[in-house]
């Protein structure tokens, strides 16, 4: 809980990235939900938001891939979309490739 407040609430950019990353390693719900409230929160800086896509991508594949394929077609930011297809494509899953065909065989 202590771990979620700092990542959301720490004045330091860089304490908060850490807290972010220990999210990410931790992998209960409690932490999975805060990830995703980072990467979606409006008001979350893009590179805080970065770290929470990279630390969803640590959690497992069952976990994971869902959550990134849900942020590479939906999120708002190029940026973001682009950092959960990077971290798909090093997942090496099933269902990442099929997105990665859907997008990529789009007319």
């Amino acid at each position: 809980v202590e771990m979620i407040r700092v990542a959301r609430e720490d004045k330091d950019d860089s304490i908060r990235g850490k807290a972010v990353f220990w999210l990410g390693q931790k992998a209960s719900a409690e932490s999975v939900k805060a990830l995703k409230d980072i990467v979606s929160e409006p008001t979350e800086e893009d590179r805080i938001k970065e770290q929470a896509v990279f630390a969803i991508s640590q959690l497992p594949k069952d976990k994971s891939v869902p959550m990134l394929m849900d942020i590479a077609k939906t999120h708002k930011s190029p940026s973001i979309r682009k950092k959960a297809i990077f971290w798909l494509g090093q997942s090496n899953d099933r269902d990442a490739l099929k997105l990665f065909e859907e997008i990529l065989l789009k007319k």
